[in-house]
């Protein structure tokens, strides 16, 4: 029956697993239709502002001397309907109120401009003076309202953009945390199942009759002796089940991670977590085909310093991990340290390595299973290097 169970709760962690993994491409999809909305609208916006410095050149050949005003007046009245378009289409499709109060404010800085230009062309040839005076004061003022306005809903909409990306972000790591959480919960009770065998009856009740004292013939009739019942032995508790919490409560902290600045507290409790002397994320650069250390804990700054940079190619555990993306792990000799090396490993491929020197001669399986699920957590955080300048492009 418990074997039964297990299984159940077996396949249930497949089904999460790969939902997470299924969600997690749907995230992906979604930010990139997120960028390339804001890209879009920022495009549009530019152009707008760029249109406006056009229309201010028009509007001053109403009243240049040598220059023919029907051509510039035509010239004029096809920007004023493209501004007009572009911000009416904006404003329709916006889901920031801030950027929406701006398009709004933007559409009556234009009618205002509307009603100015048209009074400076009544004027273009009876009146010049009186033209002159409404195109570089009137019209210029309120053309300069409309790229003000336009210019605060462009930040308006990136504003709102890189709220909807975060919220998507968080969303997506706490999917993952939570589903970490869920396969470590599941471990321990693999574990545990493991520790506990479950004895059968007929074994109980073979040892049952062992244990009982060799026959008697009373010479008068007797009671049967009756055997004691076997006292159970204490069932020890698992050693892996402090440690496994502690690893989920420290997958939990690094979900809530916003500034980089806390990384390095983070991973001195990973080191904790997996009795290591010292820990090193390795970064990917893929240009140079080379891991450089990123993140360390317990090494002096200039040993990290001399560590320098690991080709991919080379003949090292740390190499040897990001290339296979299979864990790696070296038992020292009598009274030396081990080492392990995780891949960080997302969608995109592996990102770079999670290297750490332990304390006992030969990691053990529990510590190869922690350094992964801390490692899985990590990988989220870190990009190779050669990603950095696309990653700020598209912020």
């Amino acid at each position: 029956m418990r074997e039964r169970g297990l299984g159940l709760l077996l396949i249930l962690t497949l089904i999460i697993a790969l939902g997470t993994i299924v969600q997690d491409f749907r995230f992906d999809a979604s930010l990139a239709r997120e960028r390339a909305s804001d890209l879009a609208i920022d495009r549009d916006l530019g152009r707008t502002t760029t249109t406006l410095a056009e229309l201010r050149a028009a509007e001053a050949g109403y009243v240049a001397a040598g220059q023919g005003p029907a051509f510039w007046m035509t010239q004029a009245t096809d920007m004023l309907s493209q501004i007009e378009a572009t911000v009416l289409r904006l404003r329709s499709t916006t889901t920031s109120s801030d950027a929406r109060s701006r398009y709004d404010a933007a559409i009556a800085a234009l009618t205002d401009l509307k009603t100015v230009d048209g009074r400076a062309r009544g004027n273009a040839k009876s009146n010049p003076f009186v033209a002159s005076d409404l195109v570089f004061v009137d019209a210029l003022q309120a053309n300069q309202r409309v790229a003000t306005e336009v210019a605060a809903a462009r930040e308006a909409e990136r504003a709102a953009a890189d709220g909807r990306m975060t919220r998507r972000s968080q969303l997506r790591l706490g999917m993952n945390v939570v589903a970490i959480a869920f396969m470590a919960i599941v471990a321990l009770l693999v574990l545990r199942s493991r520790s506990e065998p479950e004895s059968s009856p007929a074994a109980t009740t073979a040892r049952m009759l062992r244990d009982l004292p060799p026959p008697v013939k009373p010479s008068v009739p007797a009671a049967a002796p009756v055997a004691a019942a076997p006292v159970p032995a204490p069932v020890q508790p698992s050693a892996a089940a402090p440690r496994l919490v502690d690893a989920a409560e420290l997958c939990v902290d690094l979900a809530r991670v916003m500034d980089g600045r806390d990384l390095p507290a983070l991973l001195e409790r990973a080191a904790v977590l997996l009795e290591a002397r010292g820990v090193v994320i390795w970064r990917a650069d893929l240009a140079s085909a080379l891991l450089q250390p990123s993140v360390t804990h317990g090494y002096a700054d200039k040993v990290v310093a001399r560590l320098g940079a690991l080709p991919i190619d080379g003949d090292n555990v740390t190499s040897l991990a990001f290339r296979s993306l299979r864990p790696q792990a070296v038992g020292g000799g009598a009274g030396t340290a081990g080492a392990i090396a995780v891949p960080l490993v997302t969608s995109s491929g592996c990102v770079g390595v999670l290297a750490a020197e332990t304390r006992q001669g030969k990691p053990g399986s529990e510590v190869l299973s922690l350094a992964r699920i801390i490692a899985a957590q990590f990988s989220t955080m870190i990009a190779p290097l050669s990603d950095a300048p696309a990653r700020a492009a598209e912020g």
